[in-house]
This record gives structure tokens, C-alpha cells and sequence, in this order.
């Protein structure tokens, strides 16, 4: 057998089989094919809808619907790691961009506003006299 012949014959695997399944990463061996990604979205399509019914006609909480999960793919997995980092990254930045105060600016500051509350305090006791 021939390296394209073996090749084709992966490809030409089914969906759901053992090899395709690890191939696309798949660690909990769940081996779920395109039509039971399918069915999981129509089952949780269904639950959402019911509950959004059971809210407008029956005016009370629905019954807790547990969501059909897919199995947690590697990629799944990279893109989970790649959000967190962006996050991080975005964070970073943001701080980077914040003021800074050094502690003799933020002693300036307090200062300041003590003077005008003092002025404050005069003003009032001016307006009481009068």
C-alpha cells in the first residue's frame, strides 16, 4: 500500500470513527459526529425556546434545563489559552496607559482640597454672621 492509498483511506473514514475523533482532537472519546453537533444545538435550541415560553405564558422560573455539552476539543482548549492571553494582554495595556501618581503629587492634591475646605468653612461662617 502506497502512501496516497493510506491517505485515502483515512480520509475516507467515517465521522464518528476512533481515528478522525483523535484527529481532530478529541480527548474524551466521545466520537461525536457533524449529525450529533447537530442534534445537540437543535436539543438546546428547544430548551431555550421552552423556557422562553414557560416565562411569557406561565409567568413563573422554568424548570432547570441542563445544555447538551459538546466533548472539549484541543482547539478548544488553544483557543480557551489564546482568550485568557488576550485578556491579559488587553489588561496590561490599559494599565500601562492609566495615571500615574506619585505619592508627593497625591500629598499636593490632599493638601488643596484641605485649603478649600477651610475656605469653605469661612464662607459659611461669613453667611451665618450675616
Amino acid at each position: 500500500m502506497t502512501w496516497a492509498e493510506l491517505r485515502d483511506l483515512v480520509v475516507a473514514l467515517p465521522e464518528d470513527s476512533a481515528t478522525k475523533a483523535a484527529a481532530a482532537g478529541d480527548r474524551e472519546g466521545r466520537r461525536w459526529s457533524q449529525h450529533t453537533y447537530m442534534q445537540a444545538t437543535e436539543v438546546n435550541l428547544l430548551q431555550l425556546v421552552a423556557q422562553i415560553l414557560w416565562k411569557a405564558h406561565l409567568k413563573g422560573e422554568p424548570p432547570q434545563m441542563s445544555p447538551v455539552d459538546p466533548p472539549r476539543l484541543a482547539a478548544d482548549e488553544d483557543r480557551d489559552a489564546l482568550a485568557e492571553a488576550r485578556v491579559a494582554r488587553n489588561r496590561a495595556v490599559l494599565e500601562s496607559m492609566a495615571p500615574r501618581q506619585a505619592p508627593e503629587d497625591a500629598a499636593q492634591k490632599q493638601a488643596e482640597i484641605g485649603l478649600w475646605l477651610e475656605r469653605i468653612r469661612e464662607l459659611e461662617q461669613q453667611k451665618q454672621q450675616q
